[in-house]
């Protein structure tokens, strides 16, 4: 579980987040009934989330010497927008990976799909698609929008919004990657995964949020820079997890199917990894398996048990040993903010290491 020091914070993005999109619904609702129908679907949604990337926009700002009791609806505020955005992006990533599921509940493109196939519309499969990246491009256009409301110095607020776009722009890069790589039977170099995941995920998941807070707080650059080595060792330990977890972990405790990035063809480590591994015979079989979005559970186990017997969770364990002590360097040259809030950075540490979802 992440650290206690996060419960008020979550509970404040969450307050934050709803009272704008209940505002947009009211706004969108003159557009016509689909908007405040997308708007309750994003609220729900998000809130679903464990909501990481706001609660880092907190922890930036208290580090870099924010504080008062009324100065936390700054934070709040682009906490709220950093949830948005994600949002938008998870709504896009399930599409483009084909997972039904997420959060424990049908992704938001097969809540139109189902819609749509009610209604009788022609092709509902490809109409909840569609609902669905307009859904997530709503997303990340009201975050912009609730940047703007942010009660902070004009310099800090354009600041943070050249910030997020030109971060979320190299993840929108990074993914075209991933999908490209996830189409093709070529193999990928794991220093060219590390960079894709450094910008896709990483970045974005945990620099951005923690350097934006810093940036309303105006915290000085030598601050920032040590929170964006920070976040990059713990977003490559983050999405390294993630892959395992998304071979090995539990389905229940996921939220999410086991086995995607397999049926996607996602040139994750795993796979670079067991490609370099395998002998002649087993790599023909996983090319037959990566790739293959009709791969059945025996499969899957196929793959798990390969990379159980080939060693790869320990070659896993050696990235994220060096990425792990990285992280820690990290957190020891951070000075300032309070002994409270260099814990959270560790705790955030041991979470992301030991999750299970």
């Amino acid at each position: 579980m992440l650290p206690a020091y996060f419960d008020p914070i979550r509970a404040r993005i969450a307050s934050s987040l709803r009272a704008f999109l209940d505002e947009k619904k009211e706004e969108l609702a003159r557009v016509n009934p689909m908007g405040p129908d997308a708007v309750e679907r994003l609220i729900e949604f998000s809130l679903r989330g464990k909501m990481i990337r706001g609660c880092l926009v907190h922890l930036g700002w208290s580090l870099g010497g924010g504080g008062g009791p009324q100065a936390v609806a700054a934070p709040a505020t682009v906490g709220a927008a950093m949830e948005l955005f994600h949002s938008g992006l998870l709504v896009h990533d399930d599409i483009m990976d084909r997972d039904p599921v997420r959060r424990g509940q049908p992704s938001i493109y097969q809540q139109y799909a189902a819609i749509a196939a009610r209604e009788g519309h022609t092709d509902p499969g490809h109409v909840g698609q569609a609902l669905g990246i307009c859904a997530g491009d709503v997303a990340c256009f009201l975050a912009f929008e609730l940047i703007t409301r942010t009660r902070a110095p004009a310099p800090a607020l354009r600041g943070v919004l050249e910030l997020c776009a030109r971060e979320l722009s190299a993840v929108g890069i990074a993914q075209m990657q991933d999908v490209s790589w996830g189409a093709s039977k070529s193999g990928v170099e794991a220093e060219d995964i590390l960079r894709m995941y450094m910008h896709k995920t990483g970045r974005y998941s945990f620099s951005l949020p923690l350097m934006a807070g810093a940036m309303i707080a105006d915290a000085p650059e030598d601050l920032r820079g040590k929170l964006e080595t920070f976040g990059e060792s713990i977003g490559l330990l983050f999405q390294i997890r993630d892959d395992e977890l998304g071979l090995f972990g539990d389905e229940r405790e996921l939220g999410k199917p086991v086995g995607s990035d397999v049926r996607e063809g996602k040139k994750t480590l795993i796979f670079s990894s067991l490609m370099a591994e395998a002998g002649p015979e087993e790599r023909r079989r996983l090319d037959g398996i990566f790739g293959n979005p009709r791969a059945s559970p025996a499969d899957v186990d196929y793959v798990r048990g390969l990379a159980s017997s080939v060693g790869i969770r320990a070659r896993m364990d050696s990235i994220t040993t060096g990425l792990t002590r990285k992280a820690r360097t990290s957190i020891g040259a951070i000075s300032s903010g309070t002994d409270e809030d260099r814990a959270a950075l560790q705790g955030l540490l041991d979470f992301t290491t030991a999750r299970r979802q």
